[in-house]
């Protein structure tokens, strides 16, 4: 930590209020520099008179004054628990921790909600959080608080099985335990809680694999929607050309394909970083894709006219949205997608279920059964190890790029 820290709960005399009262609030002290942090919950209403808060401060208070001054030991505590927690100290780090209510390190849902409360204001991160939270409290019937000394291998192993028996599949599984994992190494390097107390890894709890469910459509299929012809100006042709998109532009997702900009364009390809990976430097690596004629003929039809470079190649999203607007729209957008999708799979007697992830496997079937290289595709394209496939992406040439590209309508 740099520099103490020292905390005190005191009357703020800044401000009065009108009925002649100050706020209490929680007061740091960092390298000669104060902070003020409110400590009103929902169903109290810290504000005293001078007179009340020399009695709640006073050695030996009485009555409803020595009680508050309990409440403001826990409150302390709280604070430095914080402060001890997240190392290296800033006003910054303190204020997105202390602004949960009721929050205390050893609750697995406190290191949970950090991350939906990072999530929904930024968009970054993983959306199953949310989920995860909600099967855990359903689990293990506690929905305020669930110590992490509470979630132990026997326990996970009987958490799968519940899970299991709902009929969830092996994936959406994999990504809760994912989520509980991450947070549990989270909690390690904020020394929260000592290593030998995670419960994943060798000889303890070790994820299932989420492998072995084929999404990727038969060459045949792809050929009938790619031949298929939508009537023009429909949302059905606005579907099939974002199904092919996806396809034809390494199985890029619905929110990178939102997110695209024309200063992704040049004259031969398509270049953008995965949304997924921009904030981890390790594997944030710009993914390159052939601009072929088909391509080209999706953004003509579906695309902003105005193609100034800053502008959204799709009319999807607009900068004056929120990241809670845009995630909202991205997501309804995938619905519609697939809705006609389904519809357009009937019509050409295709059994297989048919949505925008379905794309993203056949890109990497196709390809894998036409000869390319495993390395360049990867079997998981992006979700086992997306550093090694992106890496292995850009080793290649861009006139290799482009002939491997031909091989997704070779039919």
């Amino acid at each position: 930590m740099n520099g103490k820290v020292s905390t005190a709960v005191v009357l703020f005399k800044k401000r009065k209020k009108k009925n002649g009262k100050y706020p209490a609030k929680l007061r740091l002290t960092h390298e000669r520099k104060q902070m003020y942090y409110t400590i009103d919950t929902k169903d109290r209403i810290y504000e005293f008179s001078v007179e009340e808060f020399e009695k709640i401060v006073s050695p030996k208070p009485r009555g409803v004054f020595k009680e508050i001054q309990l409440e403001f030991s826990v409150i302390e505590e709280k604070a430095n628990r914080i402060i001890k927690a997240i190392g290296d100290f800033t006003f910054d780090k303190f204020k997105v921790h202390f602004a949960i209510k009721g929050t205390n390190m050893r609750n697995i849902y406190y290191f949970l909600d950090l991350r939906i409360n990072r999530y929904n204001k930024t968009g970054y991160g993983n959306k199953t959080t949310i989920t995860a939270k909600r099967q855990l409290q359903a689990f293990f019937k506690k929905k305020d608080f669930l110590d992490f000394k509470d979630i132990t291998v026997s326990k996970l192993h009987e958490f799968e099985y519940v899970l299991r028996e709902r009929g969830l599949k092996n994936s959406t599984i994999a990504s809760y335990f994912g989520v509980i994992q991450a947070v549990f190494n989270e909690a390690h390097r904020e020394n929260v809680i000592p290593i030998n107390s995670i419960p994943f890894g060798r000889d303890k709890y070790q994820i299932a694999s989420s492998s072995g469910v084929k999404r990727a459509l038969k060459i045949s299929d792809i050929e009938k929607i790619y031949k298929y012809s939508p009537k023009p100006f429909t949302h059905e042709q606005e579907a099939h050309d974002l199904w092919m998109f996806t396809y034809l532009c390494n199985g890029i997702n619905m929110t990178d394909i939102c997110n695209l900009r024309y200063r992704n364009i040049t004259p031969d390809f398509i270049h953008f970083i995965r949304k997924k990976t921009e904030h981890k430097s390790s594997i944030a690596r710009p993914v390159t894709i052939p601009l072929t004629d088909d391509i080209k003929k999706i953004i003509d039809r579906q695309g902003n006219k105005d193609k100034s470079p800053d502008n959204y190649i799709f009319p999807f999203i607009n900068d004056n949205d929120t990241r809670k607007q845009q995630i909202y729209k991205i997501a309804w957008r995938v619905r519609k997608t697939n809705v006609h999708m389904q519809k357009i799979g009937k019509k050409l007697g295709i059994e297989q279920n048919i949505t925008t992830y379905t794309a993203r496997h056949s890109f990497a079937t196709v390809l894998k059964r036409s000869g390319v290289s495993i390395a360049f595709i990867s079997e998981s394209l992006g979700h086992k190890d997306v550093g090694i496939t992106e890496t292995y992406l850009d080793s290649f040439g861009d006139e290799k790029k482009k002939e491997i590209a031909k091989f997704l309508t070779n039919f």
